[in-house]
């Protein structure tokens, strides 16, 4: 979105108002943001409509999170001046942070027509388009941006994540060095090549970017926790911000990467082993599927299950999951949380690619203790270790856990292993991912 403004009036302004517009843009870039907020409101009681005051209004709503408002103040701008290029993009970048693309792409699509040579304009479409999985028309667009503005790092940064998405590290990389030769201090730009480099076997070249990232931003949690999975430490879980971070900006395009590219079947074949345990006509009461993400396990499973809920902490992914219809609840939490508080009983527990992002699994065997029903099933993937350890983070920022393990815990928490099959993941780097699918049931008694 664009930045603070200046009013650059086509009509005459009173002193007051304009007095009263420079305090809120200080308090504004201050972070003082009631009060600019109330010396805005004042301005617009003054100035009706004025666009660049209702633009830095809702540029103060976008950071707050306030997206609804934001977006308000957008279309009463664009009420004043329809044909400034300039509010259709502060629309779009709203748009796009609330997760809906659609919109995103209508405006920006829009702020281009009105002018094609915009590089900023076309850097966010590209941006968008991505979010979407148009992979090659989001690289045009911010290829297109950078014959414009040669010299433009976010630009460069955001070619270099499609490429690298793409496979494509070496130009990646060059596109991140050239962005970090702009902007050196960048958090994103050092996360975006600490990542290449990660990807090309070069941890020792990863390692001093993730530590710079924790030296300007400490509480950084992605670089905290790549800096642990690089280092070989080994913590119990994830960061809620790392997984929110890591799916949101993949929700769009989560889908066709994940059965296209990566091969993932998780949810058909853990469908397939269940339906072998059961009789053809069992229908599930209450199916919980745990880091439901857009709901790929949930399609797989919704034919036999009667009741169908879902829990995740990414809005997106969420998003994405109730635009299929197939959901009968879905709630934002995280995994642990939403068992120790759910009141819910249910006879079919649910988890594809979800403990790769939580190490030590006590808790969530914890959890389930209090809503699964007697007899209830559990169907779930991990990623194997094989280091002898119970669980292990891997350089990639993802947990494996080995056989043994989830056989103790099966028999720590009164569960009966039914089925046990080894299966390829996904495929990475040209290589599957070794894994395990388990089928456990709950025995009405611990052994």
């Amino acid at each position: 979105m664009a930045g603070i403004h200046g009013i650059d009036d086509g009509r005459a302004v009173p002193v007051d108002p304009q007095a009263l517009f420079a305090e809120a843009v200080e308090l504004h870039q201050q972070k003082s943001y009631q009060g600019a907020e109330d010396r805005y409101r004042q301005v617009l009681q003054q100035l009706p409509g004025h666009p660049r005051v209702l633009a830095n209004l809702a540029l103060l709503y976008r950071e707050l999170r306030r997206f609804s408002e934001a977006i308000d103040c957008c279309r009463q701008a664009l009420r004043e001046d329809p044909d400034d290029p300039l509010l259709h993009l502060n629309l779009g970048a709203v748009y796009e942070e609330q997760g809906d693309l659609p919109g995103a792409l209508a405006s920006l699509r829009q702020a281009l027509v009105l002018e094609p040579d915009n590089a900023r304009v076309l850097n966010n479409l590209g941006k968008v388009l991505h979010r979407q999985g148009e992979l090659l028309e989001g690289e045009n667009s911010i290829r297109k941006a950078l014959q414009f503005a040669p010299e433009y790092p976010l630009a460069l940064n955001n070619l270099g994540v499609i490429l690298s998405e793409q496979g494509n590290l070496e130009e990646a990389e060059e596109c991140f060095r050239r962005s970090l030769l702009l902007q050196p201090e960048d958090s994103g730009t050092l996360y975006n090549l600490a990542g290449v480099y990660n990807c090309q076997g070069r941890s020792e070249l990863a390692l001093p970017l993730l530590e710079k990232i924790l030296v300007l931003e400490p509480a950084h949690t992605l670089a905290g926790h790549m800096l642990a999975a690089l280092s070989g430490k080994n913590t119990e879980t994830a960061p809620r911000a790392y997984i929110e971070a890591t799916f949101d900006t993949y929700a769009g395009r989560f889908d066709r990467h994940l059965t296209e590219k990566l091969g993932y079947t998780v949810p058909k074949v853990l469908r397939e082993m269940v339906g072998e345990l059961v009789q053809p006509s069992k229908m599930f009461s209450s199916t919980l599927d745990l880091g439901c993400g857009t709901g790929l396990a949930g399609e797989a499973f919704r034919s036999i299950s009667l009741q169908l809920e879902g829990v995740d902490v990414s809005a997106n992914m969420l998003a994405k999951a109730t635009a299929k219809g197939i959901y009968d609840r879905l709630e934002r939490d995280e995994v642990e949380t939403f068992l120790v508080a759910s009141l819910g009983s249910y006879d079919l527990i649910i988890a594809t690619d979800v403990f790769v992002y939580i190490g030590r699994l006590e808790p969530v065997f914890a959890g389930m203790e209090g809503c699964a029903a007697p007899d209830a099933m559990l169907a779930f993937s991990v990623e194997r270790c094989s280091d002898g350890s119970d669980f292990c983070l891997r350089p990639s920022g993802r947990y494996a856990q080995s056989p043994g393990y989830i056989e103790r815990l099966a028999g720590d928490y009164g569960w009966q292993v039914l089925a046990h099959r080894q299966h390829g993941i996904r495929r990475e780097e040209g290589r599957w991912i070794d894994g395990d699918l388990f089928i456990l049931r709950r025995q009405t008694q611990k052994a």
